[in-house]
Order: C-alpha cells, then sequence, then structure tokens
C-alpha cells in the first residue's frame, strides 16, 4: 500500500482496556501519520487472538497492534511470527512485561499509538516452552521475556485477579514474600545447551529472553531480547543464607548495569546458592509436578520442560531513535 493508504488492525481485548480512550487514541495516531481508519478485531473465548491475526493479515493490512495485557500481547505477538508486517503494543495488563523492556510508555494509551504508527521496527526473539503434564500429556507455550518455576510462577499463581484490577502490580507483593519463604523445592536435572547434565534441589528456575519484571525489577540483568540468547537463573533454596545472597545479588543487578561477571563465570562464588548462565536451550525434568509461568500465564503440573529461542521471529514497533 501506499503511504496514505496504509491501515493498520487493532487487535483488542476488550477486558484489559478503556475501549473508548483506545479509540480516540488510536484514531488521533493514524489521522496524524496520514493512515486509513483502521479495523478492529476484539478476542473472545470464541474468537482468539491468532484468529485475529489471520483475518489481518489476510485483509492485506501494514501494522497489527495488539491492545490488552500480557497474555494478549503474547498471543497475538506470537501469531505474527514471521509476517512481514510490523506488530505494535498498546499496553492495558498490570505486568505489561514486553511493553516495560521495549521501553514503551505505560498508562499513557496516547503516546503507546503514536508509537505505533511512526515508531522504528525491531526484530526480537521469541522463546518456547516445551513441556510435559504430570498425565503425559505435552504441549508448547510461546513466550517472549519469562517462564519457568519457583519465584516468578508463585507471584503468577499466587495473586488474586480482583487484587490485580484494584491495587495493580502491587497485588504481587505477597505472593513475591511468600516464595522468599518457601523452603522446598523440587529435585531438577537440567542442561544447558550441550553442556553437561546438572542435578539438585531447585527454588527456582527462571529462563528469559528478557529480564526486567513489575516494578521495574531486573530479575535477569543481562537478558537482551534479540540477542538470540536465552539467560538462566537457577536458585537452589530461599534458606536463610541462600537467600540473603540471592537478595543481595539482586540488589547488585537492579543497581548495576552488568551482572557481576564471576557470577556467571563461576558460579562456586556464591556456594551455589545462584546460578547465572546465558544458552540457547534448557532442558529440565524434575521429581515432582511443579507449576510453571509463561508471560504471566500459569501452567500447572509440569514434570518435563524444555526451552529454546527462534532468533528474530517477531517485528516490534518499539520508539524511535532521537536525533
Amino acid at each position: 500500500m501506499t503511504a496514505d493508504r496504509r491501515q493498520a488492525a487493532v487487535v483488542v481485548n476488550p477486558a484489559r482496556v478503556n475501549l473508548a480512550r483506545l479509540r480516540k487514541a488510536i484514531a488521533a495516531a493514524e489521522t496524524k501519520a496520514g493512515w486509513r481508519e483502521s479495523f478492529w478485531l476484539e478476542t473472545s473465548v470464541e474468537h482468539s487472538a491468532e484468529a485475529s491475526v489471520r483475518a489481518a493479515i489476510e485483509q492485506g493490512v501494514s501494522l497489527v497492534i495488539a491492545a490488552g495485557g500480557d497474555g494478549t500481547v503474547r498471543e497475538v505477538g506470537a501469531a505474527m511470527r514471521g509476517q512481514d508486517v510490523p506488530f505494535a503494543l498498546i499496553p492495558g495488563g498490570t505486568a505489561n512485561l514486553l511493553a516495560r523492556n521495549l521501553g514503551l510508555p505505560l498508562g499513557d494509551t496516547a503516546a503507546a499509538a503514536i508509537i505505533a504508527f511512526e515508531g522504528a521496527d525491531r526484530p526480537i526473539d521469541l522463546g518456547w516452552l516445551h513441556y510435559r503434564l504430570e498425565n503425559g500429556s505435552e504441549g508448547a507455550l510461546p513466550y517472549f521475556v519469562m517462564a519457568g518455576f519457583g519465584l516468578d510462577a508463585d507471584m503468577v499463581a499466587g495473586t488474586d485477579p480482583q487484587l490485580k484490577r484494584r491495587f495493580g502490580w502491587l497485588a504481587y507483593v505477597g505472593p513475591i514474600l511468600g516464595s522468599l519463604a518457601r523452603r522446598t523445592g523440587h529435585e531438577t536435572t537440567y542442561s544447558l545447551g550441550d553442556d553437561a547434565k546438572r542435578s539438585g534441589r531447585l527454588h527456582s528456575l527462571i529462563v528469559g529472553n528478557a529480564g526486567t519484571v513489575t516494578a521495574n525489577l531486573r530479575l535477569l540483568p543481562e537478558a537482551v531480547l534479540d540477542d538470540g540468547m536465552l539467560d538462566v537463573l537457577a536458585i537452589r533454596s530461599m534458606r536463610p543464607r541462600d537467600r540473603a545472597t540471592f537478595i543481595r545479588w539482586l540488589g547488585q543487578s537492579y543497581s548495576s548495569s552488568k551482572v557481576m561477571p564471576a557470577l556467571r563465570v563461576n558460579p562456586d562464588d556464591t556456594g551455589g546458592a545462584l546460578y547465572y548462565a546465558q544458552t540457547t536451550g534448557v532442558t529440565a525434568t524434575l521429581d515432582r509436578a511443579a507449576t510453571f509461568q509463561a508471560d504471566g500465564d500459569a501452567l500447572g503440573s509440569v514434570v518435563w520442560a524444555q526451552f529454546s529461542i527462534e532468533p528474530g521471529a517477531v517485528t516490534v514497533r518499539v520508539p524511535a531513535a532521537r536525533p
């Protein structure tokens, strides 16, 4: 399409956004950019995000915009893999994981809409969590930010949806504190890429494509969305000494632009409490079922998991570089 005939499709979860405000912001941004009026597709139980993306691509659009929470963004973004048109986000959830890691404005629908139409394109990686449940069934979930069991999964599974709607990210505080107090773990055998297997009891295993979670906490400080790598954080336990080591490391990673190099090279420097590494794939087998999560979607009763990365799978619209 020529510049003045370009058109966007807006895939929206009406339960997660202020529809009137969103329509006003999109109308202003598309007019300013000289685009045709966007057409709208609402997700529902009967009409999935994948079906909406398929309908948008068949329409010949130049841009697909996902408006909603992390679930909507994950589903729309994964459906955009391999497409020749970019994917834009207008965050409307609580954590807004991908938007946060892309530096998009949170809580400013008008600003996010302008970036959707006038921003720059950036190819990013897509993570995959292949899993086997306790009952033997298998499946796969795409994700953009992080997946795993333990700290982040406890946070997702333990957060009351009503508290999220009322208090936003503060609703995560209770589940996080509960996870930090949990002494139990899982006997886990895991391997990174072609490396030898590691075995031990783990409180958490977090595998990410990006590192920042809610409240701008940098859980995986070296993770980059477009480096073709997965960052892995294994936490041995939350017993007092290990918990103190983790909190101290987390504070250093939060205030520093880089994780401590020694921690990545030699995990013995932390007495085995933590292990941080980068790889292209992770396989983990657990002694008993655990709840996993992928970008805020909980998945229970997992006994085996394989994490992989698909480099440059999706092109997203990000803020244009300032001159």
